[in-house]
């Protein structure tokens, strides 16, 4: 694994969501996406089609209490998982903000 990366991984808790949003990874098509899983550090998401592995992502996710928040980072690994993409994404930055505010 690259611990660059890697290298905190598990070090931020993670907590159980249901946002929706959009991402888009460097030079592939937008998809809507949606997230079950975040921590100040980075997210487990849901898409329809495979991120590309070590891509930069960005990334506007919402639910009902809060606007959209936008994030940046990198895709970190990408499996097939009943038909659909889940993808775990290390953020570029530790979030400014409380997850209380979207979780």
């Amino acid at each position: 694994m690259n611990e660059e990366l890697y290298g905190y991984r598990r070090a931020y808790q993670r907590f159980a969501c249901f946002l929706k949003g959009v991402c888009e990874v460097a030079g592939e098509k937008p998809q809507e996406i949606s997230c079950n899983d975040i921590s100040y550090k980075g997210a487990g998401i849901i898409a329809a089609e495979p991120l590309s592995i070590n891509g930069s992502i960005k990334m506007q996710i919402s639910n009902l209490k809060s606007g959209p928040i936008e994030v940046e980072g990198k895709v970190c690994w990408c499996n097939s998982v009943y038909g659909k993409w889940r993808a775990g994404v290390s953020f570029d930055r530790i979030l400014p903000f409380s997850l209380e505010k979207i979780i």
